[in-house]
């Protein structure tokens, strides 16, 4: 985590944001009690996930505070715990900024 740059908020909700540090050249993303650094092939590829849900599961009795869905991680034995309305809110905000970084690849083409 670079503490000496200022952050470029890409999408933000009221569960958090994901931002783009030019110090240290990665992606925050902050959901909830949630923070990871990404390198741009990373969120791309937590783009792609969510997009298909892959690793989502329904649980039958909640964790936490009423969480129902489980969201596999890349690591070994790590998921997120979200209500389906933070999981909607987490997916819009991971296709947001993938979006946007498309969008930033395209007008840089040019």
């Amino acid at each position: 985590m670079c503490q000496k740059s200022s952050l470029n908020i890409i999408s933000k909700s009221a569960y958090g944001y994901v931002g783009y540090c030019n110090g240290c050249d990665r992606y925050n993303l902050v959901f909830e009690n949630i923070f990871i650094l990404l390198k741009e092939e990373e969120i791309r590829g937590l783009g792609a996930i969510v997009d298909v849900e892959y690793g989502t599961y329904i649980m039958e009795k909640p964790v936490g505070r009423g969480k129902t869905i489980s969201f596999q991680t890349p690591l070994a034995n790590t998921f997120f715990a979200f209500t389906a309305c933070e999981y909607e809110e987490f997916k819009r905000m991971i296709n947001e900024s993938v979006l946007m970084l498309e969008v930033n690849e395209i007008i840089n083409q040019k």
